[in-house]
């Protein structure tokens, strides 16, 4: 519900109106002068609209100080003011706020053994210092703008020593494209494996394969971290790869092991076989995504 503000609410008792003086205040705040001049508004229409614009610039305070929907002081909880012209009036409108929008990405994003507060991860802190995470940021970006259900976009493997914000990064990435109406499933793969062993014989093992190869977008944190297993490599991983290199669906890793590492890594021993099988779950992964390793851990000001 929009509630607007009289103007004797802004002064005191005993001041009268002085519409000259509170114009100028307008023209002083960058958003509201911006709207006035945009829509070329007379005197007489700003006059007529002065309530809304009192009541924008009131609570326009109050949202840039706002830290989440928990401490939200505005009666619609969550929606950020704007001001909009509509047969020649001036009206106040509320949209959705950031924090609403995130609320929001959540509900597209299955987790599964990560942390709630990559639902937090936003492109607004990413950390751009060093050429590697400005490089990274960039495929961000492009992929953020490119991507589209009718239109393929490699997915992002990042390497890296613990601590260098690999998870934040696909948190990130994660996050905008929920926000953007896309669903995927982000998982936390050495207890992912963990759980499908355990699911195997059980009705709902199939269920989790079939989800895992379908889901829009797929990020698998911390592969390589896992203890090596032959049958989840072979059976379950390889064909999930397979499927998704096919159905052109991106997916997204993170691991401490370069790719050309990861294939020692995924073998079970040293032989010319179990090298072979592990380096057909690489080249699936390599014609998924485009590499990148993180030498640095992200700068804190």
């Amino acid at each position: 519900m929009i509630l607007v503000k009289k103007i004797n609410d802004f002064l005191p008792k005993t001041e009268s109106v002085d519409y000259d003086e509170i114009i100028d205040r307008f023209m002083a705040d960058p958003i509201v002068s911006d709207f006035i001049i945009k829509n070329d508004l007379t005197n007489e229409t700003i006059k007529e609209g002065i309530n809304d614009i009192l009541t924008f610039m009131e609570e326009k305070d109050k949202c840039n100080q706002c830290k989440g929907l928990y401490e939200c002081k505005l009666n619609t909880t969550g929606y950020w003011p704007r001001l909009e012209l509509y047969n020649g009036s001036i009206q106040l409108q509320y949209e959705k706020c950031q924090y609403n929008q995130m609320v929001d990405s959540s509900r597209n994003i299955d987790a599964f053994y990560v942390p709630k507060k990559i639902f937090q991860a936003s492109l607004d802190d990413f950390d751009m210092l060093g050429p590697v995470r400005k490089e990274i940021h960039r495929f961000m970006m492009r992929f953020i703008k490119d991507y589209d259900r009718e239109n393929y976009v490699k997915g992002m493997y990042i390497s890296g020593p613990y601590g260098t914000g690999k998870t934040y990064i696909l948190a990130t990435m994660a996050n905008e494209l929920a926000k953007k109406g896309f669903h995927l499933t982000f998982a936390y793969y050495p207890d992912l494996v963990r759980e499908l062993k355990s699911s195997i014989g059980s009705g709902s093992f199939e269920d989790k394969i079939e989800s895992l190869k379908t889901t829009e977008l797929l990020f698998l944190d911390d592969i390589g971290g896992e203890s090596p297993n032959a049958f989840i490599r072979d059976e379950v991983l390889g064909p999930i790869l397979q499927y998704r290199l096919l159905d052109q669906k991106p997916t997204f890793f993170s691991s401490n092991l370069k790719s050309k590492v990861l294939i020692d890594a995924m073998a079970k021993d040293n032989s010319s076989l179990e090298k072979t099988k592990s380096l057909r779950i690489v080249e699936r992964i390599r014609a998924l995504t485009d590499e990148f390793e993180l030498t640095e851990k992200p700068h804190i000001s």
